[in-house]
């Protein structure tokens, strides 16, 4: 068991991309992507809705699993204009394409019934991640590449109260690992220094944005948190659910790693700074409340709304604390609020094997331009998908789903103005992010 989980967890963590709000993902169950995720608190009807609540548990009727992948197809360019902390401009790549990396993102999930009354189920899904890229760009002292991945385990129990209502809840285990990479304009910092009265540090020729130095952040941490939710069917054709997953605070360690030119080399080597080691932050991941409806209006025809709030409001900053006492603490402010989703799908079923869906909806941005970065260049996003379910025995069913994400500009406006930025010698960044997505989802259903 515990190789099968291993095994699991590092096919989760082969790929993610942002595609919710902040760095968030929903996207953990390819069956109803179709339906832009409406309804899924209220929709027990396949084991990988557990993941948005856990009392869908309590819809299985004797066993089944399902395995879910949705590919992540992004389209995205930005335009940039930059300044060093010394006020001359950034030299390198001003519109850059291709920042979102294309993503896999697999969930598995299996449902058990005990008894009559009580259900099990477990759900491997990756709710957290980000991939942004900028190569040599002129964000590079904000950002140069960004990889969040996630892998989490939910492990959930489940138990039915009265006829109409269950209840379930269960135990997170997450793993969450980073990489952060960006640029040090010690061009800037050493130029300051030979000018400074007296001088401080030799004339090397050094310039600003002319001397980079780079540095990357290796980090990862094991983490818990858990879940709650609530099903209520009043009459046999009308569903509501919710639930709760709280937050996770994560303590990612590792270590931080330099790359330095000749200058960079004997500004370290008089002042300590920039130099490998141990490092290590916090990035926690909010609680997210899910609400959803389902109404069967007839034999053929269902309606599904819903609507989640993430917690964001808890992300205020990332600050990465340098085991090397000569170096001072790096810190990204982010100042995130909380952020609502809100959808409504519909499902028709022409026969009793097919399964035909639509859906749309608004995924709201938590970041504000002020606070937003390169890194996680998010925009409110508007849902567009369609989906089909075919029943190919008794008990396999499969369903392809496709989805467009239509995503607001993603503005940028960074200062030196903020201490936080000032003391990095990030300079000023102002630019756009134009963000298009495309999601297709694949998944197999199996049920006695």
């Amino acid at each position: 068991m515990r190789r099968t989980a291993a095994v699991v967890f590092a096919c989760l963590l082969l790929s993610t991309s942002a595609y919710a709000s902040g760095f968030g993902l929903r996207d953990a169950s390819a069956s109803t992507l179709g339906l832009s995720y409406a309804g899924n608190a209220a929709n027990g009807s396949v084991p990988t809705t557990m993941v948005f609540n856990p009392a869908t548990v309590n819809d299985v009727e004797t066993f089944d699993f399902a395995v879910s992948n949705t590919g992540l197809l992004p389209q995205t360019s930005g335009d940039f204009t930059a300044t060093t902390a010394a006020g001359t401009p950034v030299s390198g790549n001003t519109h850059p394409v291709d920042i979102v990396n294309t993503a896999l993102i697999p969930s598995l999930a299996v449902r058990y019934r005990l008894t009559d009354k009580i259900a099990m189920g477990l759900q491997f899904s990756t709710p957290w991640g980000m991939i942004t890229d900028y190569d040599k760009s002129v964000t590079r002292y904000y950002a140069t590449m960004s990889d969040v991945k996630s892998a989490n385990m939910m492990a959930i129990i489940g138990y039915q109260l009265t006829p109409e209502f269950s209840i379930a809840g269960g135990l997170q285990v997450q793993y969450l690992k980073g990489r952060l990479a960006k640029a040090i304009d010690i061009g800037t910092i050493t130029y300051g220094l030979y000018h400074s009265t007296p001088p401080r540090f030799p004339n090397l020729g050094q310039t600003p944005g002319g001397n980079d130095g780079f540095v990357e952040l290796r980090a990862q941490d094991w983490a818990t948190g858990w879940i709650i939710g609530a099903e209520w069917k009043p009459t046999p054709n009308l569903t509501f659910g919710a639930s709760y997953r709280s937050a996770i605070y994560n303590r990612l360690k590792g270590n931080e790693y330099f790359t330095l030119d000749a200058v960079g080399q004997a500004f370290s080597a008089g002042s300590g700074m920039f130099k490998n080691g141990a490092a290590s932050g916090k990035l926690h991941n909010p609680p997210v409340v899910t609400l959803g409806a389902k109404w069967d209006i007839d034999s053929q025809w269902s309606l599904m709304v819903g609507a989640d709030w993430t917690g964001w409001s808890i992300v205020k900053n990332l600050t990465i604390h340098s085991g090397n006492p000569a170096q001072g603490d790096d810190v990204t402010l982010f100042n995130y609020h909380d952020s609502w989703f809100g959808s409504v799908g519909l499902q028709y079923k022409p026969t009793e094997d097919w399964r035909l869906s639509i859906g749309t909806g608004f995924d709201d941005t938590p970041t504000d331009t002020e606070y937003r970065t390169p890194g996680i260049p998010d925009g409110g996003r508007y849902w567009l998908s369609a989906g089909v379910g075919y029943r190919v025995t008794q008990n396999i069913d499969l369903d392809l789903s496709v989805a467009r994400l239509i995503a607001e500009k993603g503005n940028i406006k960074l200062s030196m103005s903020e201490p936080t930025n000032a003391a990095s010698y990030r300079g000023n960044l102002t630019g756009t992010v134009n963000m298009r997505v495309t999601l297709v989802g694949l998944e197999l259903n199996y049920h006695l």
